[in-house]
């Protein structure tokens, strides 16, 4: 895999980047639409779980669809395929989870993390 063609568009199947997209982005809508419906119950407990509950499943949900992404495509493009889907559920994560501080940004984080790991992960192994 060439690190610098990351972001390179030519040969993509840009109906699996939609898709990718798409479906990170649903994922992370119901992620916050579970986080902000158990923190809107005033329980003090329940913060640290929730942020840490948010950054693991904003991490599982961008693995699994990087790598479903990556090897859908089959082309030994899959940290593009899975980096470039991650960008869906960023958006809503820029828009909705960075105004929160410190913890907007490592969310953010996570969801890049799990697309590239995803999309590595999708790649094929020499014997």
């Amino acid at each position: 895999m060439n690190w610098k063609s990351l972001f390179n568009l030519s040969g993509l199947n840009f109906w699996l980047l939609g898709s990718g997209i798409g479906l990170t982005l649903i994922w992370t809508f119901i992620t916050l639409i579970i986080s902000f419906n158990i923190l809107s119950q005033n329980n003090e407990e329940a913060i640290s779980i929730v942020q840490v509950g948010m950054m693991l499943s904003i991490l599982a949900g961008n693995f699994v669809v990087g790598y479903m992404m990556g090897r859908m495509a089959d082309d030994n493009r899959g940290p593009s395929y899975g980096l470039i889907s991650s960008l869906g559920s960023l958006i809503l994560i820029i828009l909705v989870v960075i105004p929160t501080g410190i913890l907007g940004l490592m969310v953010a984080a996570m969801a890049i993390a799990g697309g590239l790991n995803g999309g590595l992960f999708s790649l094929r192994r020499r014997r």
